[in-house]
């Protein structure tokens, strides 16, 4: 198809291209404006497990990485949540165990890892994190069935200054990409009725020729 037809197609359908993009950016708008606000802190821990014996090994090493690959399943599970939320309450904070499970992420950096901590408020985000570390500290290698140990958890980084997970510049540029998704969505719905409709795609192709 000639780029011309094109031009003329978006000539004449303008409405039709214009409408899904500004129906998906409106749409995308109201939704992101409509959730709460959440915010995320994060903290940097270096976790090893415990020496057993004189020396340390390459099997301790070894347990390490085992128990990194574990902890996401673990930071996210309702035992886990149980542990953290006394924790939370002698702070004033109140979350419940869905909220825990759900506010709790780790990002795995060989034997360190990044512990985010996501709520609906900065206090309760600096929270979330501070009481999983103390969990991790004293009762981490319980997760795993040993209770003759402590997991051995550095915290190289305290929790930071809570930040908004979705800014206002991040929600413009959400709405933008799905307007420009309508709007390509949109012009595709231009040429089939171009195509498609009685007498449209002979005036279109005459229009180029003549």
């Amino acid at each position: 198809m000639e780029w011309i037809t094109l031009v003329r197609i978006a000539r004449r359908f303008w409405f039709l291209i214009l409408l899904p993009a500004l129906i998906a950016g409106g749409l995308s708008l109201w939704f992101d404006f409509q959730q709460p606000p959440q915010y995320m802190t994060t903290a940097r821990l270096l976790i090893t497990y415990p020496v057993i014996g004189a020396e340390d090994t390459i099997e301790n090493w070894q347990m390490t990485e085992f128990l990194i690959d574990d902890l996401p399943q673990v930071l996210s599970s309702a035992t886990f949540a149980a542990k953290v939320q006394p924790l939370l309450a002698a702070r004033n904070v109140t979350l419940s165990l869905p909220e825990i499970q759900q506010g709790l992420r780790m990002t795995p950096l060989h034997r360190a890892v990044d512990l985010h901590g996501t709520a609906s408020s900065p206090s309760a985000a600096r929270a979330l994190v501070e009481a999983a570390i103390v969990v991790l500290q004293t009762d981490g290698l319980a997760f795993w069935g040993r209770t003759d140990a402590q997991l051995n958890v550095t915290v190289l980084d305290s929790a930071g200054e809570p930040q908004p997970v979705m800014s206002r510049r991040a929600i413009l540029f959400d709405a933008a990409i799905r307007a420009a998704l309508g709007f390509v969505a949109g012009f595709a719905l231009a040429v089939a009725a171009a195509l498609l409709l009685p007498g449209q795609k002979e005036r279109l192709w005459k229009s180029v020729t003549t």
